[in-house]
């Protein structure tokens, strides 16, 4: 059968259509172009084959001189470092103090006033109990009072101030420490904060414990903690505490231990701890710790931070009674005696006290203070 062809060849009969076209559907098919002639076809094969060796030469180039590297930024990306595990990081860092310039205080005014050097009830100085002691004008780096301030004594846990200190110094607050078994053989006439072997707690908590109760325990967790472990771990942090000794220059220091327990090589002086409570005030976490009345630290069973409940209550009375205390650490050992270091701010003036060997550290210190507050002002008047 013939196919039937449309109408838009303007209606013209079929038979005259195909006489047209004849019996070739080619019709269906575009038409081929006419042959071109050989001299177009040998430009051509010359132009295409000169264009790809051109562009085969700059890929070449490009490439010796470096490839895609050419491409890459100034300045490369660094590659991310690898994630480091706990165990790998060691002991948090700690950021390095920046130097500060030694405390001294002078003696010059002091000296000057022969009323006070001997004590005349006309100078209106404190009649003190202990058997040396002193009080500074820590705003002006004063002496304003003293009686044999350079005497080397035992110090009971005063001692504590610059364990404090030291930890702190070697340390982050809340760096959590495993109680070790040593901290908990005390002698149970000594002052604990009640720690338990195994129980896991703070620095900051451990620190509450020494200085407002004055935890034995909590020394000797501190020290062996971050001393690093073990016996070497303990006398490495009683070295640091020397070595502190040495930065605030002071002459008639020395640590055996880090709670204050008797020890014939265990002193200093009350010069000496008029600088050890003066560095203290600059630590803002020790100021506020020895401040502190009482302390709560709720129990704990989270895993890593299990510990018991403790109360700390601070053991320094003038804390209530004294306008403007600061706190700071009372000691007290049978050989040492009652021993205090407190501190009290007036009217933007700091003063610093200290008794040893005394029968009535409280009230020793409170006189002091009182004299101390009293001659700053005359001496500020005076010029």
């Amino acid at each position: 059968m013939r196919p039937a062809f449309p109408e838009p060849f303007g209606g013209a009969p079929e038979a005259s259509i195909r006489r047209n076209i004849g019996n070739d559907p080619s019709y269906l098919r575009p038409s081929r172009l006419p042959p071109r002639p050989t001299r177009t076809r040998r430009l051509e094969f010359i132009l295409t084959g000169g264009g790809l060796f051109l562009l085969l030469t700059v890929v070449w180039s490009w490439w010796a001189q470096g490839g895609t590297s050419r491409l890459a930024p100034a300045t490369p990306v660094p590659t991310p470092p690898p994630a480091v595990t706990v165990a790998a990081m060691g002991p948090p860092a700690v950021p390095t103090a920046t130097p500060k310039p030694p405390i001294e205080f002078s003696f010059t005014r002091f000296e000057s006033d022969p009323a006070i050097v001997t004590g005349a009830p006309s100078a209106g100085v404190p009649n003190i109990s202990g058997e040396a002691g002193i009080i500074v004008d820590v705003t002006q780096r004063e002496v304003l009072y003293a009686k044999q301030p350079h005497k080397q004594m035992l110090i009971a846990s005063t001692t504590k101030i610059m364990t404090a200190m030291v930890a702190l110094d070697h340390a982050p607050i809340d760096r959590v420490f495993v109680v070790p078994p040593e901290a908990t053989r005390i002698d149970p006439d000594n002052t604990v904060m009640g720690l338990a072997t195994g129980e896991q707690l703070s620095l900051e908590e451990l620190l509450y414990g020494l200085m407002l109760n004055s935890g034995n325990d909590a020394a000797e967790a501190i020290a062996y903690g971050v001393g690093g472990g073990g016996a070497a771990g303990r006398a490495r942090f009683i070295g640091w505490m020397n070595e502190k000794a040495a930065t605030l220059q002071l002459r008639n220091t020395r640590f055996a231990n880090p709670s204050g327990l008797d020890d014939p090589a265990h002193y200093s002086s009350p010069y000496d701890l008029a600088v050890i409570g003066t560095a203290l005030l600059g630590y803002p976490d020790l100021r506020t710790i020895v401040r502190t009345p009482r302390k709560i630290i709720e129990s704990s069973k989270v895993p890593g931070r299990v510990h018991g409940w403790f109360g700390p209550v601070n053991l320094n009375s003038l804390l209530t009674s004294y306008r403007g205390a600061i706190g700071l650490k009372p000691g007290y050992t049978e050989d040492a005696g009652y021993t205090l270091v407190a501190a009290a701010e007036r009217d933007g003036r700091t003063v610093v006290s200290v008794t040893l060997n005394s029968r009535r550290h409280f009230s020793d210190c409170a006189q002091l203070m009182d004299f101390g507050f009293r001659r700053a002002s005359q001496l500020a008047t005076s010029g």
